[in-house]
């Protein structure tokens, strides 16, 4: 019975993040009600309230969740061997365009971007950072993995070289989302041609 319980609040929760992000897209953020979600998704104002506090919070959990997903698909792309760092880094940069866009669209990551700017000092600007660190520390876990396989030299500072790179990701990331005409291909292909030539100073 607990496990059907807490199948349920999920359930629940998982139902009304849908709606939200819905209506996020479709109507804006600023002008989505919360009565108007908890009515999407079939629930009084007060059942809402049981799950989330605010619109800020159905944001976080839905930038949280697609972060999680991207940095687990990031994992399984560094594990695999390349002929070199700058494919190696290539298609690590494609996971992120690729899976940061699942559900969380470019005008929610608009929001989510200014709310850290606007309450630097919230449980949301803390938790977002966290998530970019955790991104960070990544890429720099890709730089050792290209040192253990023998493409980039062993006397170079992997956090640094990791950070920078990452640091790039992110500027190409804000570029991106600010635009309505950019793609996402587009600003791949501006980190490719942005880090190369770092990643050929760093080569074996």
């Amino acid at each position: 019975m607990v496990g059907l319980r807490a199948r349920k609040k999920e359930a629940t929760s998982r139902r009304i993040i849908a709606e939200a992000c819905r209506m996020f897209q479709e109507t804006g953020y600023e002008e989505t009600r919360i009565e108007d979600v908890a009515a999407a998704a079939e629930l009084s104002v007060a059942t809402f309230y049981n799950y989330f506090g605010s619109k800020a919070d159905i944001l976080l959990s839905s930038v949280t969740e697609e972060t999680e997903k991207v940095l687990a698909q990031a994992e399984r792309c560094i594990a695999q061997s390349y002929p070199d760092a700058a494919t190696g880094f290539d298609a690590l940069s494609r996971v992120y365009w690729t899976y940061s866009f699942t559900s969380t669209s470019r005008q929610m990551w608009r929001v989510a971007v200014s709310q850290t700017m606007l309450n630097p000092q919230s449980e949301f600007c803390r938790r977002y950072v966290a998530l970019d660190e955790r991104l960070s520390d990544q890429v720099c876990d890709f730089i050792r993995r290209m040192q253990a396989d023998g493409h980039i030299r062993q006397d170079v500072e992997s956090d640094p070289i990791g950070a920078l790179l990452f640091n790039n990701i992110n500027m190409n990331f804000l570029s991106f989302i600010r635009s309505d005409s950019l793609t996402a291909s587009e600003m791949r292909a501006a980190v490719k041609v942005q880090s190369a030539p770092l990643l050929d100073l760093i080569a074996c």
